[in-house]
Order: C-alpha cells, then sequence, then structure tokens
C-alpha cells in the first residue's frame, strides 16, 4: 500500500463524514475535473500529432462529463442538507502543456491519473462498506474512465520519450517540479498568515502603550498657543508699549513748550 492509499484511506473517514463536507469534496472533485478538461483542450489545439489530439479530445470529453457528475450530486448533496449549491464551476488553467511540454505534460497527466485511481478506489470500497450506492457506483464509473486514461498516457509518454526508461526520467521529473510547487504554495500561504499573525501582535503590543501615553500625557484645557508665537506676540506687544511711551512724551513736551 502505498502512502497516498493510506493518507486517503484514513482522511476518507472524515472527509465523508457529514452530507456538507461530502458535498464540498465532490465540488472540489469537479473543479478539479473541469480543470484537467481546460489543459486538454490547449493540449489538443498545440500538439503537432493527429492521434495524440484525437486521445486529447476523447480524454477531454470524459473530463467535462465527470465535472458534471460531481457537481451534480454536490448539489444533490447540499440539498439534502437544506443548504445552497456552491454554484457554477469555474476552475482556472494552468498552461500546463506550455509550461511543461508535451512530454512532461504527459507524465504530468499520467501522475495524476494513477493517484485518482488509487484514491477512487478507497472511496468505492468506503462507500460500498457503508451501503451507500449512490456514491459508489458514482466512483466506480469515474474509475473505469481513469484507469484507461492512466494507460493512454504511459503509452503515449513511453512513445514520445523512446522507452520506459526515458518515460521514467519524465516521472521523476515532473514529481519534482510538482513537489517544488506545492512548497512553493504551501510558503506563500504561510507567508500570508504569518503577516497577518505578526500585524495583529504588533497591534496588541503597541494598544496599552498608547492607551498609556494617552491617560499620563497631559492636556491642556482652552486655547493654546504655541511657545514661538507667545514669543513674537510677547515682543510686539512690548514695543507697541515703547511706541506709545515715546509718543506720550512728545506729547507732554510740546503741552510744555506752547505754555512757555
Amino acid at each position: 500500500m502505498s502512502l497516498h492509499t493510506l493518507i486517503t484511506k484514513i482522511a476518507s473517514h472524515f472527509v465523508w463524514r457529514t452530507p456538507e463536507r461530502s458535498a464540498k469534496k465532490f465540488f472540489e472533485f469537479a473543479l478539479a475535473e473541469q480543470g484537467s478538461m481546460l489543459d486538454l483542450i490547449a493540449a489538443a489545439r498545440l500538439t503537432e500529432s493527429e492521434k495524440r489530439r484525437a486521445l486529447y479530445v476523447k480524454h477531454m470529453l470524459d473530463e467535462k462529463r465527470h465535472a458534471l457528475m460531481f457537481s451534480l450530486r454536490s448539489a444533490e448533496l447540499c440539498s439534502q442538507a437544506g443548504r445552497k449549491s456552491y454554484g457554477n464551476l469555474h476552475a482556472d488553467i494552468e498552461n500546463l502543456f506550455q509550461t511543461l511540454g508535451e512530454a512532461r505534460f504527459l507524465a504530468f497527466v499520467h501522475i495524476g491519473e494513477r493517484r485518482a485511481c488509487q484514491q477512487f478506489v478507497v472511496y468505492r470500497n468506503l462507500f460500498k462498506k457503508q451501503g451507500n450506492k449512490t456514491n459508489k457506483s458514482l466512483f466506480e464509473a469515474i474509475l473505469k474512465d481513469e484507469q484507461r486514461h492512466a494507460d493512454y498516457t504511459w503509452g503515449l509518454l513511453v512513445e514520445i520519450t523512446g522507452g520506459e526508461q526515458a518515460a521514467r526520467r519524465e516521472l521523476r521529473s515532473v514529481q519534482m517540479w510538482e513537489a517544488w510547487r506545492k512548497w512553493r504554495r504551501v510558503g506563500r500561504s504561510l507567508a500570508n498568515k504569518l503577516f497577518v499573525i505578526l500585524s495583529l501582535f504588533i497591534y496588541f503590543l503597541l494598544a496599552p502603550y498608547a492607551v498609556l501615553t494617552r491617560l499620563f500625557k497631559r492636556q491642556r484645557k482652552g486655547w493654546s498657543v504655541p511657545a514661538l508665537e507667545q514669543e513674537i506676540d510677547r515682543s510686539g506687544s512690548e514695543q507697541q508699549a515703547k511706541r506709545v511711551q515715546t509718543l506720550e512724551n512728545l506729547s507732554n513736551s510740546l503741552v510744555i513748550l506752547n505754555n512757555s
């Protein structure tokens, strides 16, 4: 048993515990299938081989059908749980064919289909054990397509690379690329969460200081004039008083002269 299968088995008991969680999981599967469909449309448009184009189109139609099946089951479970559905599907295209090239694109798709087979076998067996015929039949039907997809992508990969040994090298290369991509996504997610945590920490650290500053700061009541303006006003008043005194002296002198 692979590590991925083991993790899927352990997590499946929590993922499918309630109709709400099941609806969310089915909708996530629908988005993944639609995203795969968009990448296969690009692959069919860009490949130089008519044979591979036909296979990509057939695969794309399967993914479109799977997305619809998962989406409808999600909406059905949402209705049973008395909540709104998750709405229409709007998956993002990753332009994997352009990014990886055709050989590595096939390796990526093969790895994904093989992983889906392992995952869906676990879910099919789980629902069979639970007696949930609807979910069991859904995964059983899609599992057949996933196995066929894994087989044809491996055959094309061996054909393009020139042999099984070269094909396995491409698989290892894509696995490393995928691991690095996931690591960067996790890093960005952690960086965003860390920024929020640090912002809150700084806020709560400085908040008491701000409160204490307000409590102990001397508040002046009424109109407050800055010290420099007070000094200027004082100097102006003194000069004005001197001019008034000078005028009074001159007036007194004139009075004395007239009396004389």
